[in-house]
């Protein structure tokens, strides 16, 4: 062969090898460019409460830190489905995340109930300081991996009340009364002990049951009657503080393995903080809420001393009774209760 010959063989071959890692290089930087840029549709149930501003804080510091490798869109309201349909969107990485009581996530692993027990928290102060507990979230943030869910944060919001539509000054009051209530056996069962009727309902079906007389009251947290202005069907508040309820972020595990170990820790660190942020805001919140629904005409009452005595005693009983049938429910509450009571 000619030295031309050989020559522009070698061009060639020299052009070939080029163009391959060109295309290589472009093929590597199109996968790098998807990996990094992520999309994470957050959902819940609620909106203008403590759980949408967990979310509308974690979408700016997120946004922000991860430089727009991550972007945060938010679907407060349901807007992604009741939480039955958000559960399964966590569990098929349709849906990224989802800020909900963990109370709605018994039927996926039932140590979840756990939280739910009447009497676990004194105060919201106690409840708050026993979610920062670093081994509290080592137990409970990814008790439901291997289900497709883990959580990166958690929120002690309110204690529990009750709006009914007919004054209540007594616990004999509350007797009879269809109560709405989260799809929980420690919900259920304590409520039913005391005699009221407790009807589990997913939250947008609340308000028509109200209006249309399928229920004679809702069992939740005050904030959540104002911003939903049940007002307008039922106007009294009577509360209990039976449960303070733990409000985690979920997140889909088909989600949380795409994100880099930096991506975790950044998202982690940037949840913790939003706690911190948002519990100031959410004591604010419930103060207006309550002084609202007064101007608006509505009444907050305190159950009396010895009947608030006697539900909690119905209620931890039953509650007792309940975890006690469960040996592997009993044992995790056990870890859960000795951190409860190291923070009182």
């Amino acid at each position: 062969m000619s030295k031309l010959g050989q020559t522009g063989k070698i061009k060639l071959t020299v052009i070939a090898v080029a163009t391959s890692f060109a295309l290589t290089s472009s093929l590597f930087a199109v996968k790098a460019a998807e990996a990094a840029s992520l999309t994470m549709k957050i959902g819940t149930p609620t909106i203008n409460d403590t759980q949408h501003e967990w979310m509308k804080r974690f979408k700016a510091r997120i946004e922000k830190k991860s430089g727009g490798d991550i972007t945060v869109k938010l679907f407060p309201a349901s807007q992604l489905g009741q939480i039955p349909r958000m559960i399964e969107g966590l569990q098929f990485g349709t849906i990224e995340g989802v800020v909900a009581p963990s109370a709605f996530f018994i039927g996926v692993d039932k140590f979840n109930s756990a939280l739910a027990v009447p009497g676990l928290f004194k105060d919201v102060n106690h409840c708050w300081r026993t979610f920062g507990d670093p081994e509290f979230r080592a137990i409970m943030f990814p008790l439901m991996e291997k289900k497709g869910i883990t959580a990166i944060s958690i929120m002690c919001t309110a204690p529990q009340a009750f709006l009914t539509k007919k004054k209540i000054s007594s616990l004999t009051d509350l007797k009879d009364l269809r109560i709405r209530v989260l799809a929980s056996p420690l919900e259920i069962g304590p409520l039913k002990a005391a005699g009221m009727k407790p009807v589990p309902m997913p939250l947008g079906e609340v308000v028509p049951a109200l209006k249309q007389n399928l229920i004679d009251g809702v069992s939740s947290i005050p904030v959540l009657f104002g911003k939903l202005k049940m007002d307008t069907m039922a106007k009294n508040i009577t509360t209990s503080s039976l449960i303070y309820f733990g409000v985690p972020t979920y997140v889909s595990m088909k989600f949380w393995n795409k994100l880099s170990g930096a991506q975790k820790k950044m998202m982690l660190t940037e949840a913790r903080a939003v706690e911190k942020e948002v519990r100031p805001w959410n004591d604010k919140a419930n103060a207006g809420v309550l002084a609202g629904w007064k101007k608006r005409g509505g009444t907050v009452v305190d159950l009396p001393p010895a009947d608030q005595a006697k539900l909690a005693s119905i209620a931890n009983k039953t509650a007792a009774n309940f975890i006690a049938k469960n040996a592997k429910l009993n044992g995790f509450f056990q870890k859960i209760n000795a951190i409860v009571q190291r923070h009182k």
